[in-house]
């Protein structure tokens, strides 16, 4: 990544004109589009090119190039050898505060907001965590992705479908953790839990109630227990198969499991981790033909993001390695989240399973801006919203991104 020269954080960004750009609009795609920003904000887009002089405008020219809306993941934990869980521990030793190495990793790849996740941890532990992380996005850094709030993954989750979260850090919502979690909710933007639990679905309808958009994962749910969280406010579920209880027998009776009741549902946004290693591509297309136009595509991505083959890192308590591509939970047969970036994803999509372009990238920016409540100013290339923009070679590699209205070429660009 360039560094930024003449211009400090806090000054207005100059005026800019994309240029020559194969945009994705709401629309659909077209070609020789220009798109002006001004003052962090698209101020004109242009389908058939600049419609006036662009005098006042710093020109980049990205020559045919793909660009859509800056890519919007609601669900990643880390990258870069870091964790989002270590927020706030230490700030003080550390050259910048825990986070901005991930966020400006993302930010490089073409992913412009996120939501900070953060794996199951005691109550008190993680109400540290989420204030830390709200500092961070209070502290919004030019060249990192924006902070739009915390997930928190757990710690409200079954033992049962635990996956890469430590079993003893998992507890029922009583209504003391719920408080205290929600003296944050200014920074809760979500929380994964199972609503079969003991006071499940009383969370549910608190956390709704407090504008926290609740996701059920990790859960061994069934049909009426969904059905249940979904009366009391829950809108989303976490990475359909990851976590999920799945059909069994009773005698001669098949009894559906969360994962059924999930593509069976009407109205609940889904996510899918599109690594290539989560998912075969037999049950990503099972989940395209069931939600077609309700699925959200998530990294998932951890502190192995960007780092070779055999690197360990923690998710809370629990020892990962990176791993033929993916996070492993050592000495355990589970994932330990993923090491893909989103753009990597939809390249796994489109260019290897030949999904459509519009698909891929609306499951990456306009809905997943859509399932946290930004769609008003993130997640599509349209005048008035936040000038965040992602530049792709072929193969969704970044050739650089707009960032709030800044351009940030990638490296070697």
């Amino acid at each position: 990544m360039a560094a930024i020269v003449g211009r400090r954080a806090t000054d207005p960004p100059e005026p800019l004109a994309v240029v020559n750009a194969r945009a994705l609009l709401p629309d659909g795609l077209h070609e020789r589009v220009t798109i002006v920003t001004r003052d962090g904000r698209i101020a004109d887009v242009a389908p058939d090119g600049p419609r006036s002089a662009l005098a006042d405008a710093r020109v980049i020219d990205v020559a045919g190039r793909l660009v859509t809306a800056g890519l919007v993941d609601i669900h990643v934990h880390g990258a870069a050898g870091e964790a989002f869980d270590g927020a706030g521990v230490p700030f003080e030793s550390a050259n910048e505060p825990i986070g901005v190495a991930t966020l400006r990793l993302l930010a490089a790849a073409g992913v412009t907001s996120v939501l900070t996740s953060l794996v199951s941890a005691p109550v008190e532990r993680l109400t540290g965590t989420v204030s830390a992380l709200g500092r961070l996005a209070s502290e919004q850094r030019p060249d990192t992705a924006e902070v739009l709030g915390v997930h928190l993954e757990g710690p409200f989750l079954a033992v049962a479908q635990c996956g890469a979260h430590d079993p003893a850090a998992l507890t029922a919502p009583t209504p003391s953790a719920v408080s205290a979690l929600l003296e944050h909710r200014d920074v809760l933007r979500m929380v994964t839990l199972a609503p079969e639990l003991p006071g499940g679905i009383d969370a549910v309808r608190r956390f709704t109630d407090a504008g926290v958009l609740v996701a059920v994962g990790h859960s061994e749910a069934g049909v009426p227990e969904l059905a249940a969280a979904v009366d009391a406010g829950a809108r989303h579920l976490t990475h359909l198969w990851s976590g999920q209880s799945s059909t069994v027998r009773r005698g001669p009776w098949r009894v559906p499991g969360l994962l059924e009741a999930s593509l069976a549902s009407d109205g609940l946004t889904a996510e899918i981790i599109a690594d290539g290693r989560h998912l075969p591509p037999t049950l990503l297309e099972i989940a395209r033909r069931s939600l077609p136009d309700r699925l959200v595509i998530v990294s998932d991505g951890t502190p192995g993001t960007g780092m070779p083959a055999g690197y360990e890192y923690d998710l809370a308590a629990v020892r990962c390695v990176v791993a033929d591509g993916v996070g492993m939970v050592v000495g355990v047969d589970a994932f330990g989240g993923s090491t893909t970036t989103l753009p990597q994803m939809l390249a796994h999509l489109h260019d290897d399973l030949g999904w459509p372009l519009a698909d891929v990238v609306t499951a990456a920016t306009s809905r997943p801006a859509a399932v946290v409540g930004v769609a008003d100013r993130k997640g599509s290339i349209a005048v008035g919203t936040d000038a965040d923009l992602a530049v792709f070679d072929t193969g969704f590699r970044s050739y650089g991104t707009v960032l709030r209205g800044r351009w940030l070429p990638a490296s070697g660009s």
